[in-house]
């Protein structure tokens, strides 16, 4: 398993997507990930956000108004939301790890 403390390089992120995308459990996680934003009303939350944010700019601008408000918006997951996709991903890596 990959260490917390580093970062794996593009090449190995590009590997593990391509696999994870192959045996479809890409489209899996990404759907248990969509479904947990929209229980905790991230969706709704981040919708109300970015109406606020767009309203207050002077020129509406979506590339500037994606720039301001991704951090907040990375903020606004749940630490639950967030452990159960890394633990779904653990759970794929090492089954994968333990086929190879």
């Amino acid at each position: 398993m990959v260490s917390t403390t580093e970062k794996p390089d593009e090449a190995t992120l590009n590997a593990i997507r391509q696999r994870l995308m192959e045996t479809g459990d890409w489209d899996r996680i990404q759907k248990l990930l969509r479904n947990q934003l929209e229980e905790n009303g991230w969706v709704d939350d981040l919708k109300d956000l970015a109406k606020e944010r767009a309203r207050a700019q002077e020129t509406p601008n979506l590339e500037n108004l994606i720039k301001e408000i991704s951090e907040t918006a990375r903020g606004m997951i749940s630490e639950n939301t967030k452990r159960d996709v890394a633990q779904e991903i653990e759970a794929v890596l090492d089954r994968e790890v333990d086929q190879a």
